[in-house]
């Protein structure tokens, strides 16, 4: 009987610590005093011009901005790089195919960074800074976020957005666990 008890009295408390620990991180500072100047910047500028500043859609391959050593390197610490990018999302200098590169580079944030990009991305999109498809591949679960569709600080983030943007096939997928399941063969 005292096991049980001490079991129940467990519980609410690492409750408590995994809502803690999973709660996303505050990127309010980034949209105040950087700059759109750094290597992330640099590189999307760079990478839209050798394809000829050419639409993302006309590509074979929009997630190509990975397998360049450049992308790959931004793509392993995108830590380093989430203010600039959330900077150059904003941005109406930059064409919505740099936002969707830019994007493309962030999926390997860790979770909570992921969620309050999501949230960024959120406003951005309600704001027009952001077109449809650049708010799609923020909400799409890929790279860090696929690993997290039963957390509920990040099915909350989803639900938000989801039935403005994604079909309901995709999205119950989604919620079930499925999408997860059958997603690490399909790619980005």
């Amino acid at each position: 009987m005292k096991r049980l008890l001490w079991i129940l009295l467990a519980i609410p408390l690492l409750l408590i610590m995994a809502w803690r620990l999973w709660s996303p991180a505050d990127l309010s500072i980034c949209t105040t005093g950087t700059s759109t100047a750094g290597p992330l910047t640099a590189f999307i500028r760079d990478y839209f011009e050798r394809n000829d500043r050419v639409d993302w859609r006309e590509l074979d391959d929009r997630f190509d901005v990975l397998s360049t050593p450049e992308g790959q390197k931004i793509a392993s610490q995108p830590q380093a790089h989430v203010c600039e990018a959330l900077q150059l999302l904003q941005s109406p200098a930059f064409s919505q195919s740099e936002k969707i590169f830019t994007t493309a580079l962030m999926f390997q944030l860790p979770i909570k960074q992921y969620m309050g990009f999501m949230d960024n991305g959120h406003l951005l999109y309600t704001q027009g800074r952001i077109d449809r498809d650049v708010m799609i591949l923020i909400l799409q679960p890929r790279g860090t976020a696929i690993n997290y569709w039963w957390l509920p600080a990040w099915r909350e983030r989803f639900h938000r957005d989801a039935p403005k943007l994604l079909d309901t096939g995709l999205i119950t997928q989604v919620l079930s666990g499925r999408y997860w399941f059958d997603y690490p063969g399909s790619g980005f």
